[in-house]
């Protein structure tokens, strides 16, 4: 039963995150001069399985959210690159590079749950539209 409810508590994330990004505005609106953002998600870990890298383009029309799940299953944890988003911006480089540390835990039942500790190694570059 209990890895039912830890199941349930990471669907219920999971779901809260798609209404938030559902609700989240476009780039076009948020960020009216980008003509994209490019963000690049690369993991590391102590496990013998780490995830595969991660690109993701995001073009005018896209909703400007910019939480990730952890691509563990087993974990409850998310990343938030919009402090990321939000420093690329204000970079005269327009790109910004990181590490975050997922705080989430990982075990399918309470009392084998552990802290995940993913590190998620972040770029974020934005590309504007041309001058006229």
């Amino acid at each position: 039963m209990k890895f039912a409810l830890s199941a349930a508590t990471r669907q219920g994330r999971m779901d809260q995150l798609r209404r938030d990004r559902a609700t989240a505005p476009v780039v076009r609106t948020a960020f009216p001069a980008l003509q994209h953002l490019r963000i690049e998600l690369r993991f590391q870990g102590s496990g013998a399985s780490v995830p595969t890298p991660q690109t993701h383009l995001l073009y005018p029309p896209a909703r400007a959210f910019f939480e990730y799940q952890c691509p563990y299953s087993d974990c409850d944890g998310h990343f938030d690159l919009d402090g990321a988003v939000r420093a690329a911006l204000a970079a005269a480089t327009h790109r910004v590079e990181g590490v975050l540390e997922c705080h989430g835990a990982r075990g399918q039942d309470h009392a084998s749950r552990r802290p995940c500790l993913l590190q998620l190694v972040y770029a974020v570059s934005l590309t504007y539209l041309p001058q006229s």
